[in-house]
C-alpha cells in the first residue's frame, strides 16, 4: 500500500456515494467558490487536535479538488473535505449510510464508525458540508476517536465563518 493515509482516497469514494450530488446546483444563494481545504488549518494545527507519530511528519499534506466547488485535504491520519451544501445531500448520505445524529456541531452533524477503520463525521454549516475521516488505528474505536474528530470539525467550521 502507498503512504499512510492513502487509503483515505477509498473513504472519499465510499463516503462520496453522494459525489454525484455535489454536481447538482447549490441551494439558492449558496456560495460556490471553492475553499481550499488545506488552507483552513495548518498541518501543525491539525496535529495538535488529532496527533500522529512523528515519523509521519515527513509526508506532505495533499489537496485535491472534489467536483467543481469542493476540495479535500489528506493529513497523515485524517482526511477532510469541504463541499458546497446541496439540497438533499445530508438526507441522501443519512439514507445510504448508518450515521447517528450528533447535536452541538454545526447546523447538523452525523457520526459513524466506517467499517471499524475510520471515525467519520459529516457536518453541515451554513452553505458548506465538512467531512472528517480519521484513521482509527490499532486498539482504538470510532467512539474513542469521536472527541478528536468533533474538535477538528469545530476548528474547521470556525475557519469557514
Amino acid at each position: 500500500m502507498g503512504r499512510p493515509g492513502s487509503s483515505f482516497l477509498i473513504i472519499a469514494f465510499v463516503t462520496g456515494v453522494c459525489v454525484g450530488t455535489f454536481a447538482q446546483a447549490p441551494s439558492p444563494g449558496a456560495k460556490t467558490d471553492r475553499i481550499n481545504a488545506c488552507s483552513l488549518l495548518t498541518k501543525e494545527e491539525v496535529k495538535k487536535i488529532v496527533p500522529w507519530a512523528a515519523m509521519l511528519d515527513q509526508f506532505p499534506v495533499e489537496e485535491e479538488p472534489v467536483g467543481t466547488s469542493g476540495s479535500s485535504c489528506n493529513y497523515p491520519n485524517v482526511h477532510i473535505q469541504v463541499l458546497p451544501y446541496t439540497p438533499g445531500f445530508v438526507e441522501t448520505a443519512r439514507k445510504q449510510e448508518k450515521f447517528e445524529p450528533l447535536p452541538g456541531v454545526g447546523d447538523e452533524a452525523y457520526f459513524r464508525d466506517n467499517r471499524g477503520e475510520y471515525a467519520e463525521l459529516l457536518v453541515r454549516s451554513g452553505q458548506r458540508i465538512v467531512t472528517v475521516q480519521k484513521d482509527i488505528g490499532t486498539n482504538r474505536t470510532a467512539e474513542t476517536e469521536k472527541p478528536a474528530v468533533v474538535a477538528l470539525a469545530k476548528a474547521l467550521i470556525a475557519k469557514l465563518h
